[in-house]
């Protein structure tokens, strides 16, 4: 072998190697981008199932390992079942959406606690929250999964939504905002300065 056949078998090695190295690159590269794909996507193979049920189960688990919320909120008001059992029995996934958007507000109220300027959404505040450490990532990993659950109900026009889901999607949205009710709080101010 003289060094012309082996470069050319060196060279050979790597253009095999690099279309599995790209696609593994790229996977890696863009992981935050792809996780909230994932509930859009609907694989069976044999007994095994990936989808949008799968995702509020996996929340559902999450949720249980939260540490328990100090600050309850006041249950809804009738007015407030109402309505969300009417939205329920006309559209389910209009029901969840709504929900969603709540608890994006509520992400939205726990940075102004905080006196948190952040770029990017409810997502945005929710990452600057866990940077600080002033959510756990039980918290945060429970935001991405009600997250993505709702981005699929919104755009997913093949994901079916039923009323139980829209029931079991608040469940999990009112803890979340129980939680950042509890977690962040405001500061409390500075102790005034002495005067000398």
């Amino acid at each position: 072998m003289n060094y012309l056949d082996f470069f050319a078998s060196v060279i050979s090695s790597i253009t095999s190697l690099a279309w599995p190295a790209a696609v593994v690159t790229a996977v890696w590269l863009f992981r935050g981008e792809i996780r909230p794909l994932l509930p859009r996507l609907h694989l069976k193979h044999k007994d095994t199932e990936v989808s949008f049920r799968q995702r509020l189960e996996e929340a559902e688990v999450v949720v249980e390992r939260l540490p328990p919320a100090s600050a309850e909120l006041p249950p809804p008001t009738p007015e407030e079942v109402s309505r969300f059992e009417q939205i329920v029995s006309i559209s389910p996934r209009a029901a969840l959406v709504e929900i969603r958007r709540e608890a994006e507000e509520a992400v939205g109220a726990a940075g102004l606690r905080v006196s948190l300027a952040s770029f990017g959404g409810a997502r945005g505040t929710m990452r600057a929250l866990r940077r600080r450490d002033l959510i756990d990532e039980g918290t945060s990993l429970l935001f991405e999964d009600l997250f993505a659950i709702g981005n699929a109900a919104a755009h997913d026009q093949n994901a079916t939504v039923t009323a139980a889901d829209a029931r079991r999607y608040r469940a999990l949205a009112d803890r979340l905002i129980e939680t950042l009710e509890s977690q962040v709080i405001k500061p409390p101010p500075p102790p005034p300065k002495a005067i000398d």
